[in-house]
């Protein structure tokens, strides 16, 4: 999810596949990119989606928008790509394509390509930043294995080349300059390695880049955790001047003693490792949101992490899946969602005053038909806003301390719901 310039969300969405069941998501060839409007602030869309771009390649897993160009990742299978498109004079102006970024993975990568991070470059230009996955699940690539970008569609480098060869493991930027007719891209710099799957990141105020990585999972039970899934951060000061490691494979935290297991010279440890509380897990991180300024004080500057949890499985079902929140003043997190709540917790985005939370299926499904709906067609936005604390009388009243937040759904095409969550 993004904004657009009226506060309208623009919000990448995936036709399911049928690679080997009808409507499964993963398996997703095609993809949109629609404009959903809550003018009147009730909580609910106005009316059906706006789509303003299509025929994008499928599993689109990241948008990002700033000024007048928007870049949005897609994730499918052979076609990993980064489009980039121009907004219009109004919201509500349909996206013209300007370029695009391909990625060539070698057969067999476990791990693609799944975020962007973007914001303006100092001198002009947006800067983009974008995850290059590891080759297998707990083994680190090795650097003869790359993984091709090149740019086309109206972009090109800056320079006669036309390929670059990217080290796995990673994340990596390039900064796009818009020349009105056609897009100069900068040769892509490495930002961070030792990195499994990192697959969301965002920026703070300051600067810093956070993000997430997904652990080992057990090699004869890929359903068990074998390292815990981290929050770590690349401070601004790091940016492009060094290329911090972040140990993976053989520097992990153990997921079920909480012991760091390898070599620490050299390392840098994450914030914080996402273990079980009070028998309580979070797994399957996905996302990442700074908390919108306008959330109560003991939120400020604090980080929103979603976990997908348990493969397929929604609601009570799906006993891995809160929305967490860390406070990076003490390195620690508590589940703002408990896990057992919803479906697949996945897009986060935060503005000024609300965090909007998308569901990627509320039944948890990832192909099939649930209750007459295909997967493929499940997902819901939640917005969730701060709402001032009531005055002392009413407190004693109602026998409750503390802020609230109102959380309601956004666009459902099942029906609606409303619900209050203690601070």
């Amino acid at each position: 999810m993004a904004t657009l310039s009226d506060g309208s969300l623009l919000v990448a969405t995936s036709a399911g596949g049928t690679s080997w069941a009808s409507n499964y998501i993963f398996a997703s060839t095609s993809a949109s990119l629609v404009r959903l409007v809550d003018a009147d602030g009730d909580g609910v869309s106005d009316g059906p989606p706006q789509v303003l771009a299509s025929g994008l390649p499928g599993l689109l897993t990241s948008i990002r928008r700033v000024g007048n160009l928007v870049v949005a990742l897609s994730s499918q299978s052979n076609a990993e790509s980064v489009s980039i498109f121009r907004t219009g004079t109004l919201p509500s102006d349909p996206l013209t394509p300007a370029g695009k970024l391909s990625f060539a993975f070698p057969s067999g990568f476990e791990h693609t390509t799944y975020t962007l991070a973007a914001r303006p470059a100092v001198g002009g230009g947006v800067e983009v930043y974008f995850n290059v996955g590891a080759q297998s699940n707990n083994a680190s690539t090795p650097a003869t294995t790359t993984v091709g970008l090149t740019a086309g569609s109206g972009a090109s480098y800056s320079g006669a080349q036309a390929t670059f060869q990217l080290a796995a493991d990673s994340i990596h930027r390039v900064v796009i300059a818009d020349n009105v007719t056609s897009l100069t891209i900068s040769p892509p710099t490495q930002i961070a390695n030792g990195l499994r799957n990192s697959a969301g990141m965002t920026f703070d105020a300051a600067g810093n880049l956070y993000l997430e990585d997904n652990g080992i999972d057990t090699p004869s039970d890929r359903s068990v955790s074998f390292s815990a899934d981290e929050l770590n951060v690349v401070t601004a000061s790091q940016l492009g001047q060094s290329v911090p490691t972040f140990g993976f494979a053989t520097t992990y935290i153990d997921y079920a003693t909480g012991a760091t297991v390898g070599p620490t010279s050299g390392v840098t440890a994450p914030l914080v490792a996402f273990r079980p509380i009070g028998g309580r897990k979070s797994e399957g991180a996905v996302e990442l949101a700074v908390a919108p300024a306008a959330f109560p004080s003991e939120f400020a500057g604090g980080v929103f992490v979603t976990f997908s949890g348990v493969f397929g499985q929604g609601g009570v079902n799906n006993t891995e899946n809160p929305v967490a929140f860390v406070d990076t003043a003490t390195n620690t997190f508590f589940h703002f969602i408990e896990n057992q709540t919803m479906g697949h917790p996945n897009g986060l985005l935060s503005t000024t005053d609300a965090l909007y939370i998308s569901d990627l299926n509320s039944s948890g499904a990832f192909y099939g038909t649930v209750d007459g709906i295909p997967a493929d067609q499940g997902g819901v936005i939640y917005k969730i806003v701060a709402v001032p604390e009531p005055d002392a009388w009413v407190l004693a009243m109602v026998g409750m301390s503390g802020g609230m937040f109102a959380a309601c759904r956004r666009y459902d095409r099942r029906r609606p719901l409303s619900l209050r969550l203690p601070a």
